[in-house]
């Protein structure tokens, strides 16, 4: 019997790259374009969160009651911007992701765990170069739930809940969703966290980024043995 390839899911900015501030441009001229709302983000704090609910918190805040019909518009809206916006300027990689990526593509089903819908999330990595290292069956974004943790549930059923799952993140949030459905979780201080933090969320590993190939394959193959 073939033995069923492991998977890794990324979360994306903070962790694979940094879209250098194209997604708050974007967020800022959807919510003008499709809902005639003058509507700044400076003020949202991103890191591990989702665009379901960032967007869900901003209705409320404004005194409106989120509709499907409102999220759709918006989430349209956005993709387009983002997508300009990286065009014009692509998003930055992080050391080594242009290198490690396709070499973990080769042994290893990759997915993503995300709090971009799955629109923006796919620009990000096409406008990064990473996106045909990426297996479409194992997504999950911030359009399929507000909740992170949810979102990491979707990706595994949609992968089919494989024995061997990863999940590589910036945050305390990616920590907590790895845990939260018995994936291994490694944290990258590429984001805004530090060791502390994210060893304090729980994270299996850290890195201080995903340079270090050898260590990285090591507690791969180390994480595949457990799981046979």
């Amino acid at each position: 019997m073939e033995k069923e390839a492991g998977w890794i899911f990324f979360d994306i900015d903070g962790t694979l790259l940094y879209a250098r501030d194209a997604g708050r441009k974007a967020f800022r001229q959807a919510f003008e374009e499709a809902l005639g709302w003058d509507q700044g983000v400076e003020h949202i704090n991103f890191c591990g969160a989702t665009d379901l609910d960032v967007f869900r918190r901003i209705a409320a805040d404004r005194g409106e009651t989120s509709t499907p019909e409102m999220e759709s518009a918006f989430f349209e809206r956005l993709g387009i911007r983002l997508g300009e916006h990286l065009a014009e300027t692509p998003p930055e990689l992080f050391p080594n992701i242009g290198k490690i990526v396709p070499e973990l593509s080769r042994v290893f089903r990759l997915g993503v765990v995300t709090g971009n819908i799955e629109a923006t999330a796919k620009l990000k990595l096409l406008h990064g170069g990473l996106l045909e290292y990426f297996d479409p069956s194992g997504f999950g974004c911030g359009c399929d739930h507000p909740d992170r943790i949810e979102i990491a549930r979707i990706a595994l059923e949609r992968a089919g809940n494989p024995k061997t799952a990863v999940l590589i993140g910036d945050t305390p949030r990616d920590v907590e969703a790895a845990n939260a459905n018995g994936m291994v979780s490694i944290g990258v201080t590429t984001g805004i966290f530090d060791f502390q933090a994210l060893e304090k969320a729980g994270a299996d590993y850290v890195f201080e980024d995903l340079s270090d190939t050898e260590r990285l394959f090591a507690v791969l193959n180390q994480i595949g043995s457990r799981c046979q």
